[in-house]
């Protein structure tokens, strides 16, 4: 309880942060590409102003992640089948280089129940998860996606896992802690997983992650079945 508590006040305070950063931000990329397209510099100057510009857009990223994090509505909630979304997900990233590489082995059972949930958001959490699973890896390795239905019928469960590295146990105890990363400066902005966390969270959901060095990382997310059915939905979307 005190744990959601301290993330419900982090998120206040992000949207709060971030909403202050963005006029400024606006400000900065606004007049960088005006004096781009209006006087006739030096390459020395150019190469200074897109350097500008490449930080500024970093910033961009850092404040549009935090106002994901912050994001506590549920506003497009309807059942949803995850293996559709998983699917679509896929679809979205298996032509990029990163994949080119990774073989992707899909175990999801044909017939599991539908959960209550918001697509996008699920996108997100499938994306985050896979492409760093993918980045982990340096795109070698495999990933295997596996869906199924719980022994006690009232949850779907979903695991990514891969073929990486693995996390030590130190950094997996804090993985979805805001703005912890173990990647390189300027490669991530350490909000990615708590994001994926929160959205989670707010679907009635849990995320575990479980690692060996050496022998990957998996990632374990239960969501509640929902009783409702897609048609139904449609039905009550154009009601």
């Amino acid at each position: 309880m005190i744990q959601s508590e301290k993330m419900a006040s982090l998120g206040k305070l992000s949207a709060g942060v971030a909403h202050q950063l963005n006029n400024p931000l606006g400000g900065i990329t606004l007049y960088t590409k005006l004096m781009l397209e209006d006087y006739d510099l030096e390459d020395n100057a150019r190469e200074d102003l897109y350097r500008i510009l490449n930080d500024a857009q970093r910033c961009r990223d850092t404040v549009k992640e935090l106002l994901e994090f912050s994001r506590q509505t549920r506003q497009f909630m309807r059942p949803l089948s995850i293996n559709k979304a998983i699917e679509r997900t896929l679809f979205l990233i298996e032509n990029q280089t990163l994949f080119h590489n990774i073989q992707v082995k899909k175990k999801m059972a044909p017939f599991i129940p539908l959960v209550m949930a918001d697509a996008q958001q699920m996108g997100h959490v499938f994306m985050n998860i896979i492409i760093n699973a993918a980045q982990a890896m340096d795109g070698q390795g495999s990933i295997t996606i596996t869906t199924r239905e719980s022994a006690a019928k009232d949850r779907v469960i979903i695991e990514i896992a891969d073929t990486g590295p693995g996390i030590s146990s130190d950094n997996l105890s804090h993985i979805f802690e805001p703005f912890f990363t173990t990647k390189q400066e300027g490669q991530g902005t350490g909000l990615g997983l708590s994001v994926v966390y929160g959205i989670v969270e707010n679907h009635g959901g849990t995320i575990k992650a479980r690692s060996v060095l050496g022998r990957g990382s998996t990632f374990t997310i239960e969501l509640p079945i929902t009783q409702e059915t897609e048609k139904g939905a449609e039905h009550a979307e154009h009601a």
